[in-house]
């Protein structure tokens, strides 16, 4: 059997997904799309979402947290779905694979509340060399 479709789903730390495909089905912000070879191009933003795509007529799932897709005719023969997401996973238990994606978005949101902690902390000692060198040119 051919495939007419390449689906790459990245995040900023790994390549999650990069296969061939028959069909796609994806949860957008309004409602569920299907995709097949020749879809029109398209993007749009996704806020979380399921993916369900078929290989083989086996039906494997991807779930992934925030980000875009991007539906693109690379050439005549070929559709290329592209997902660029900040957090996803992939395989064929979809309760499983949803279950590991909230573990990833947890993680993320700890990492984000650090990171403000520490640009907080950061621009407080900015503040304070700031006001200090300010204080050494008057020469109080």
């Amino acid at each position: 059997m051919t495939f007419a479709m390449q689906l790459e789903v990245l995040t900023p730390d790994k390549k999650v997904l990069e296969t061939s495909t028959q069909s796609i089905q994806v949860l957008l912000p309004d409602g569920w799309w299907g995709i097949l070879p020749g879809h029109a191009p398209m993007i749009s933003y996704i806020e979380a979402g399921i993916l369900h795509y078929t290989q083989s007529d086996i039906t494997r799932y991807v779930a992934f947290y925030r980000g875009t897709i991007e539906v693109q005719k690379a050439s005549t023969a070929h559709t290329r779905v592209s997902i660029l997401t900040a957090a996803a996973e992939e395989g064929e238990d979809l309760d499983a694979v949803t279950s590991a994606l909230e573990g990833q978005a947890a993680r993320l949101v700890e990492l984000a509340k650090e990171a403000n902690l520490e640009f907080n902390q950061l621009r407080l000692s900015l503040e304070k060399a700031l006001q200090e060198s300010e204080i050494t040119k008057v020469g109080l």
